[in-house]
């Protein structure tokens, strides 16, 4: 009887005690699992780009003897850039692709490449960079890109040697802003770039711009209007509103991409150290629109050779994209204002050829 009654009491506290495992195991399972989905708290492991890679990517996974046959080893007479995550390299695949690979050093910059491989494996569009394929070792990885064979827009506007006219200049700011366009309005939710600026546009053969490096991007989710993080970027480039609230958004590269527009118009860096008192890029184009001759902005290199209506547009356009966030234009806005600068410009080249062309035919007939 006494053996009864001692199994009749702790036969309940061993079965509540089981249901409260279950429910402690649930919850622990539950809660690491939502954590595992915060980026900011994950522990990304070498791995990870073969789980964020599920779902039919666009690229794919490339052997390691691949990437060193491409690369010849990765030589030195390949070598093409460096990034802060690490050297690129041109090469040949073996279907016979021209490629630019990225190597990346694993410790500190494991980050980098899931970044890349989870923003570009899904999405293609004409002005994004084409990521082909990556490949992961133990301590090290590789992305592997479209090769650019113009090399970026920030050689062509501060290098010696390479002029860009004022209708190419156009076509790749209305090619780059397209592109921050589909990121912006991405139906997965808006795809924050977080470092625009010259170097990371890319031109092609025919000289169409194509974004790249998206290793400081983030993806908000739909109907989010922020998410906070550390501020990173490229000095001179960074939202002032996001380095104070640490508020990322689209607005952010709305600002970069201004910034950009500036440059194109001046070919100017975006301060000028070599002065007594140095003044930023924007603000120096402020003071020309307020009080004096705008057209001094422009870049000698471009010999007057553009419509000043066009450039007035523009220049007015790359203000507002600097000014107060609250204030900023969509990038669908800025494509169509920047696709009105092409369509005077490109009228008035037109103009100016049946002038020039009519003056020969008259010159040839008096003579």
């Amino acid at each position: 009887m006494l053996s009864t009654g001692v199994w009749g009491l702790i036969g309940p506290l061993i079965g509540v005690a089981i249901i409260v495992l279950i429910i402690s195991w649930c919850m622990l399972k539950r809660r690491y699992k939502l954590n595992s989905t915060q980026e900011d708290h994950c522990i990304i492991t070498f791995s990870a780009s073969k789980e964020l890679l599920s779902g039919e990517p666009l690229s794919k996974g490339i052997p390691i003897k691949e990437i060193y046959a491409a690369t010849n080893s990765l030589n030195d007479l390949n070598f093409i850039g460096q990034g802060i995550a690490g050297k690129v390299y041109k090469g040949v695949l073996s279907n016979g692709w021209h490629v630019a690979i990225k190597h990346i050093i694993k410790d500190g910059y494991a980050e980098t490449f899931v970044r890349e491989v989870t923003s570009l494996s899904h999405v293609r569009h004409p002005n994004l960079v084409a990521l082909l394929g990556y490949c992961e070792e133990e301590d090290q990885c590789f992305l592997v890109y479209e090769l650019c064979s113009k090399g970026n827009l920030s050689e062509w506007l501060f290098g010696k040697d390479k002029i860009l006219s004022w209708i190419q200049r156009l076509e790749i700011a209305i090619g780059s802003a397209r592109g921050l366009w589909f990121l912006h309005t991405y139906p997965g939710g808006c795809i924050v770039h977080r470092d625009i600026k010259p170097a990371n546009i890319l031109l092609d053969e025919d000289f169409e711009a194509k974004l790249s490096d998206f290793g400081l991007s983030k993806v908000m989710d739909l109907g989010v209007s922020h998410v906070s993080s550390e501020v990173r970027g490229t000095f001179g480039y960074v939202d002032p509103e996001y380095r104070h609230n640490h508020r990322v958004n689209a607005g952010g590269d709305v600002y970069s991409f201004g910034i950009v527009m500036l440059q194109i118009l001046s070919g100017k860096p975006v301060i000028n150290l070599n002065v007594i008192k140095p003044l930023p890029l924007d603000k120096m184009a402020k003071l020309l629109s307020k009080g004096g001759d705008i057209f001094e902005f422009a870049d000698p290199r471009l010999n007057g050779e553009y419509s000043t209506e066009a450039f007035e547009i523009v220049l007015k356009l790359a203000l507002s994209c600097t000014g107060h966030k609250q204030q900023r234009p969509s990038m669908e806005n800025v494509v169509t204002r920047l696709e009105k600068a092409l369509e005077i410009s490109t009228r008035l080249e037109k103009a100016l050829e049946i002038s020039t062309r009519d003056s020969e035919a008259y010159y040839v007939s008096i003579t």
